[in-house]
């Protein structure tokens, strides 16, 4: 062999040493980066400059529906309220999710659609709500595969 493929091979063998350790760092740091908790927002998050722009007494439905865009529910029964919820959700890695921040505008109109009041609940003068990640029970049997395919089958040839 000559001095010039000795050299070759090396720059070879070096250029696969460089490339496998940078494949080596990208994967950990990929590791490392998606071992991350998640934040998310939910809802509509309100300013106070948003807030300023409504009157008690003078503004109209109209106008909080036009600040804020549509609620996020409506109070039942023609209670005349609105309700804006905002959250901050926190999801660590292989943990149940988490509200880090919880705040809901109530907004109570009168008969003649003219705003009473503006209530605000934030997460610690709210009720604690048990968040479960478990599916609901049903009632009723509960199949295997091929018992749901002979059920299929036979449902089949009677509606023939």
């Amino acid at each position: 062999m000559t001095s010039v493929s000795l050299t070759c091979k090396c720059m070879i063998c070096q250029i696969r040493k460089t490339l496998g350790a940078l494949c080596y760092g990208l994967f950990c740091f990929g590791l490392i980066g998606g071992c991350g908790e998640r934040i998310s927002e939910h809802g509509h998050t309100i300013t106070q400059v948003e807030l300023d722009t409504i009157e008690i007494g003078r503004s109209k439905r109209a106008d909080v529906l036009g600040t804020f865009g549509p609620p996020s529910f409506e109070g039942a029964f023609n209670s005349q309220k609105l309700y804006y919820v905002s959250q901050i959700m926190e999801a660590p890695v292989a943990g149940i999710n988490t509200t880090k921040a919880r705040t809901i505008y109530t907004f109570t109109f009168d008969k003649d659609n003219l705003l009473q009041s503006i209530q605000l609940t934030d997460k610690e003068s709210g009720t604690i709500v048990a968040h479960i990640d478990e599916k609901t029970p049903t009632p009723g049997e509960t199949y295997g595969a091929l018992e749901q395919v002979f059920s299929n089958i036979r449902r089949s040839q009677t509606e023939k």
